[in-house]
């Protein structure tokens, strides 16, 4: 389900913001007030409606003939809701790094029941906040973070991996593309080489989590990280592909309230 170009287009338009101005505002310590830029309902018109393939099929089919013209069977980038099977409770469970990406990029995951309702009645697809999926589990563990998500992403909040670069440690890595782009998406720099200590400075951190280091190494458990584990400026953080996904789904936030934090890298530019 990557996206062609890695981006959500109407993320990307709700969260239309100077970058050069925030990064300086944040900086600075700034906290950005966005939460009235975005309203809390758009009229159903716009809603481009994507429906995972574990759904039932005949009530699939039957709202896709219902709903032609906001609804495909194709990942578009201006999709805004994505119709997921959930099961006890309503959690959505899924493993699929494919599907947890629509939760990072914001989209408006909703329950199957949506479509239940709507086939009895259609004006209820205007009502898809009464529908809307609060808990994931993945690898066994419910996070109830999704809206978390998309209400961040909405309000075009500070992006949660701002200020981190990450290097790929691995072998072999099959969802580069997705983890690229949900990195990317959320402010994180990928790094094309190995990045050198002295370039970074002792004491920086991530603006939302001021208890890891800048450096994100992503392993396949293949490659021996002792030595950066133990990095006595604690620089480097690390995490394999799974331990990343479950960092992004509990959301934890520890801003960093210094007025005047340090810069990530030594010459300044972060």
């Amino acid at each position: 389900m990557d996206r062609s170009d890695g981006k959500n287009v109407l993320i990307d338009a709700v969260r239309e913001i100077n970058p050069v101005n925030l990064l300086n505002a944040v900086k600075k310590g700034a906290y950005i007030d966005v939460c009235n830029r975005f309203p809390d309902h758009f009229p159903f018109s716009s809603f481009h409606i994507f429906i995972e393939e574990r759904t039932d099929d005949t009530l699939t089919n039957e709202f896709t003939a219902m709903f032609q013209s906001i609804t495909s069977d194709e990942i578009m980038p201006t999709t805004t809701h994505c119709i997921v099977k959930t099961g006890q409770e309503d959690i959505f469970e899924t493993d699929d790094i494919n599907l947890l990406s629509w939760i990072f990029n914001g989209v408006i995951i909703v329950k199957e029941s949506w479509m239940t309702d709507c086939l009895k009645n259609k004006k209820l697809i205007s009502k898809d906040c009464n529908y809307l999926v609060e808990k994931v589990k993945f690898k066994g563990i419910v996070y109830d973070t999704v809206l978390q998500w998309s209400n961040a992403m909405a309000k075009g909040t500070i992006p949660y991996l701002y200020g981190v670069h990450v290097v790929m440690v691995m072998k072999q890595c099959p969802n580069v593309t997705t983890l690229v782009a949900i990195i990317t998406n959320q402010g994180g720099t990928i790094l094309d080489k190995f990045p050198e200590k002295e370039n970074y400075n002792r004491g920086a951190h991530p603006y939302l989590h001021n208890n890891l280091g800048p450096i994100f190494l992503i392993h396949d458990g293949t490659v021996d990280l002792k030595v950066y584990q133990n990095d006595p400026d604690r620089l480097f953080t690390i995490f394999t592909e799974t331990e990343l996904l479950m960092f992004l789904l509990k959301r934890e936030i520890n801003i960093n309230t210094n007025p005047n934090p340090v810069p990530i890298l030594v010459d300044g530019d972060d």
